[in-house]
């Protein structure tokens, strides 16, 4: 059996390469070279790909592999008419995709990914020119995160959706989609199985889970609905992995993507920090915690390994000031971010490697709220970015809006993105007020004065 997998394009008024990595579908390549399935990969998102300069102008990496895709402008789908931005297409063009299609040939399926639910244009477009090159005798299996949360919204697609965390149910699947047959293993594929990086010829960074899913339970995030409880990698497999491909692919940077990386650290991060150490990786490798770890979990130990192994990114999960910390989960309060800043900075960080994560237009979210965290930030000598709230279906937060008729329930995901939102719910801070309080933003990363 042949398979192709695909990580699709992104379709929106705006996007960055902050280490994406479609690290569920490697995952996918891997259980099914463990069936003994002969396996392709295109990502039409990796900007480091050689071959791409053939075909588009690639834009230079900015920091630390990170930078922006290649995109082509593209007519905005008509619920976005209102929006007054140029929309785009972001990675691969046409002709890189359809060349690689017909390097590859025949196969007997293909899956597809996704990711966050409000880039669904792009997914379906990948779809339907797939389907325009091998025309409907091949089936097309339609998985990751959007297809979770929406399927059936992703139902449209007409494509064979897989909204499920279960590999186990894929060697069935295709026996009744090829009619071949499919040997049949019955694994815990995050524990025993590790991203198929090998798919890759050229990539820029590293990117790994050593965590699944996350035992708090804020009311703005649905990690916790979609995993049962929370998973360790075994620390070994973790720095097997990272040790393996960094020497593969002479990269530089390293990066843990977990939800909730520091939950357990005494038999999990750290042990996985300190054999990071005992491997002496070279002080040219960089890492980096870009997902808003526990500012609550930081303690000396783990500030002074981040350090010793040359932590470039430390993002801090802060969301906002004030009451509203407590009402939407209680992850973290001022005195934690406050506690964790102090220790980090006395380990030797600086503002150019920790920075909080604060959101914008949370449900009952006052502008105060945002200047005080803020301010509490610049105080501690930390950095800090301005992220709009997205209200994800399924969230406590969603139902509360959907239950207050705030939501209707029924809108299309592109509405909900973080940067459409302001411009027309009427229930929380307007375009005008955002972009002022980002305004704010660099002032106070400035220094300046500020009221």
């Amino acid at each position: 059996m042949k398979i192709l997998l695909v990580n699709p394009w992104i379709e929106d008024f705006a996007a960055y390469d902050f280490w994406l990595k479609p690290i569920g579908l490697l995952y996918v390549a891997s259980y099914l070279k463990r069936l003994g399935i002969e396996i392709h990969f295109i990502d039409l998102m990796n900007r480091h790909d050689k071959s791409l300069k053939k075909y588009t102008k690639v834009p230079k990496d900015k920091f630390y592999g990170t930078g922006k895709f290649p995109f082509v402008e593209i007519k905005k789908p008509d619920v976005l008419s209102f929006v007054p931005r140029k929309y785009k297409r972001y990675g691969a063009p046409e002709q890189y995709f359809y060349d690689k299609l017909k390097e590859v040939g025949n196969v007997d399926a293909i899956f597809v990914t996704s990711t966050l639910t409000y880039w669904y244009p792009g997914y379906w477009d990948t779809i339907n020119f797939l389907r325009d090159y091998y025309g409907n005798k091949v089936s097309i299996l339609f998985g990751g995160f959007y297809v979770r949360n929406l399927p059936q919204h992703a139902k449209k697609t007409n494509a064979i959706i897989f909204p499920f965390s279960d590999l186990n149910r894929i060697p069935k699947m295709l026996e009744d989609l090829t009619g071949k047959s499919v040997k049949r293993i019955n694994i815990d594929w995050f524990m025993e199985l590790s991203p198929l990086y090998d798919v890759y010829e050229n990539i820029g960074y590293l990117v790994f889970l050593t965590t699944l899913g996350c035992p708090f339970k804020c009311s703005y995030c649905i990690a916790h609905k979609l995993w049962n409880g929370i998973k360790f990698r075994d620390p070994e497999r973790v720095v097997s992995d990272i040790e393996r491909y960094v020497e593969k692919f002479k990269v530089k940077d390293v990066v843990f993507f977990d939800d909730a990386f520091l939950v357990n650290s005494n038999k999990h991060a750290k042990v996985i920090l300190k054999k990071l150490l005992e491997k002496n990786f070279s002080r040219d490798i960089r890492f980096h915690l870009p997902n808003g770890i526990h500012a609550r979990l930081i303690d000396e130990e783990l500030a002074f390994l981040m350090k010793e192994l040359n932590f470039k990114t430390i993002k801090l999960g802060y969301e906002t000031s004030g009451e509203l910390q407590l009402k939407t989960g209680g992850k973290v309060v001022d005195k934690d971010l406050v506690n964790a800043a102090r220790i980090l900075r006395n380990a030797g960080f600086t503002e150019k490697e920790i920075s909080a994560y604060i959101m914008v237009n949370i449900p009952e979210q006052r502008v105060e709220d945002v200047i005080n965290a803020m301010k509490i930030c610049k105080s501690e000598g930390i950095s800090f970015s301005i992220n709009e709230f997205t209200p994800i279906v399924g969230t406590e937060d969603w139902i509360k809006l959907v239950n207050e008729g705030k939501l209707n329930g029924r809108e299309d995901p592109v509405l909900l993105n973080n940067t459409i939102l302001p411009f027309w719910w009427e229930h929380g801070m307007d375009e005008q007020t955002v972009q002022n309080l980002k305004m704010l933003a660099r002032i106070i990363k400035e220094g300046d004065r500020y009221d």
